[in-house]
């Protein structure tokens, strides 16, 4: 497809009224003076600014060269220079008062106004003397609703702490003060847990490299619970490679980035969905090739998927450090249908520009993040220099990049029209909530989504009849800032913020 330039772009809008196409560049939002090395996560907030992580970030004409590692980006792209402040470089976690960042898989804990280090919670140094921290490999972290933190990665303890011995531990968890909890049972494997993510019923998903858990043999994707002990009725047979990114969907099924290998398959994997009791989906198509060109020495485990947001209209966009899919060029990112194939009608350019460190010549680009914003636009982040989509090319954007929603061009004009509306109650709700909701139209495929505050889709109702009203125990979800959507024929009808306590 031919890219157009942005002048021309911009005589085409000014000639056809604007009129914008889901899932290409949003060319008003521009990020173009951070300089190296990358970002990692990204949090679109509901006034339109960004927050941002990365790994020692430089910054054109800001900070006295000092890089930096946690942002915040105004709407129009541009760097909010009275907020950012410096931290922990992995996936934002938004949870009261406070943004939790991780450090070598424990967490650093920001003031939300103003984005100020917690100087009181300080989990890798309140520990150091007693009972002796030493952190290995960082893992992830997890915010729980009482405020208290898990922290998977690889770690030492010297001393007895409560009921654990000294050894090395995979999964730990420190209290509201930053003190490793020592009424909580820690857990063991014999390598170390990458990644934790939460699902519904209180369950979180962890994956890593290991082969046993608290002594037993494991598959590389786990399901525990909030005590670190294991869910029985999921199981894995993964034996090589572990999962980067994964995304529980409403009816309990599991996508899972990253590499896999499993028994009497001869495919190295790279995106897979489970069924709810972890069995490999064989509806799904789970053996899509994803490549990175020219191949670099690891061969399949040296590229990974990295990033999943399933849209509202049944695809989803995958993001990660490959450049093909099925011999298709797709450099970082791409949109699949929801068996898992690749789909032609996003993405077709060049994809993610390429990109080098300030130390090296090797050039290299993904995506790390995908994120919905309360507006429905959608944020990518990673590692590259220009983005182009197939029909909008940038050569000047850097790190993050904001796309068109799923609801404009075509759909603008039924998009800005009133559709429905939506009201929920209790707002704050602790263990039921009602959504009454009533559509202007008639039902098509019409349903009730719950977003986290990540933009993570963790519940959805189907609606049958153009209105009524639809219940939903809560107390299976984690306290938090949640927002409700109604959605009908594949565009968002109405919405309402939700805070569950």
């Amino acid at each position: 497809m031919k890219t157009l330039s942005l002048a021309v772009l911009a005589v085409m809008s000014a000639s056809t009224g604007g009129a914008q196409v889901p899932l290409t560049l949003d060319t008003s939002f521009r990020a173009t003076r951070f300089v190296n090395s990358g970002f990692m996560d990204v949090l679109p907030l509901d006034d339109g600014s960004v927050l941002a992580t990365g790994y020692m970030i430089s910054i054109d004409q800001c900070c006295s060269g000092i890089p930096y590692s946690f942002f915040r980006l105004l709407p129009n792209g541009d760097l909010d220079e009275s907020w950012t402040t410096n931290g922990g470089y992995g996936p934002i976690n938004p949870s009261g008062d406070y943004y939790y960042l991780n450090i070598d898989g424990f967490p650093l804990r920001y003031f939300q106004s103003t984005g100020e280090l917690d100087p009181t919670f300080e989990p890798l140094f309140e520990n150091d003397d007693h009972p002796g921290l030493n952190n290995g490999n960082g893992g992830d972290i997890f915010v729980q609703a009482d405020g208290k933190v898990l922290c998977t990665g690889d770690h030492l303890i010297v001393e007895q702490w409560g009921q654990n011995a000294p050894g090395w531990y995979s999964l730990l968890q420190v209290n509201t003060d930053g003190i490793l909890d020592s009424t909580f049972d820690y857990r063991q494997t014999n390598g170390v847990i990458w990644t934790l993510e939460p699902t519904t019923q209180g369950r979180l998903l962890v994956s890593g490299v290991y082969s046993t858990y608290e002594g037993q043999p494991a598959g590389r994707i786990l399901r525990i619970w909030p005590d670190g002990s294991l869910d029985t009725t999921f199981h894995t047979d993964i034996i090589k490679g572990y999962a980067s990114v994964l995304e529980e969907l409403p009816d309990g099924r599991i996508l899972a980035g990253g590499q896999f290998v499993f028994p009497n398959e001869p495919d190295t994997m790279h995106l897979i969905r489970l069924l709810p009791n972890g069995t490999l989906d064989s509806t799904f198509n789970n053996h899509t090739e994803y490549n990175h060109l020219p191949q670099w020495s690891f061969g399949d485990f040296s590229h990974s998927l990295r990033a999943i947001l399933p849209l509202p209209d049944g695809t989803m966009m995958v993001g990660g450090d490959f450049t093909h899919i099925n011999g298709q060029l797709r450099r970082g990112v791409a949109l699949l249908d929801t068996a898992g194939n690749l789909l032609n009608t996003a993405f077709t350019g060049e994809g993610c520009g390429l990109w080098h460190d300030f130390n090296s010549t090797s050039m290299y680009s993904g995506l790390t993040d995908i994120s919905l914003a309360p507006d429905g636009s959608i944020f990518v982040c990673g590692f590259f220099k220009g983005f182009d989509d197939g029909l909008v090319s940038d050569t000047s954007m850097t790190f993050i990049a904001k796309l068109h929603g799923l609801s404009v061009g075509i759909h603008e004009t039924a998009a800005t029209q009133k559709r429905g509306s939506l009201l929920v109650l209790p707002n704050p709700a602790n263990t039921q909530v009602s959504f009454r909701y009533r559509l202007l139209e008639p039902v098509k495929e019409g349903y009730i989504r719950l977003v986290d505050a990540l933009g993570h889709e963790v519940m959805r109702l189907p609606l049958h009849d153009a209105h009524g009203e639809s219940m939903l125990d809560t107390r299976h979800f984690a306290n938090g800032n949640y927002t409700a959507q109604l959605i009908n024929a594949d565009l968002p009808v109405a919405s309402q913020k939700l805070i569950l306590q």
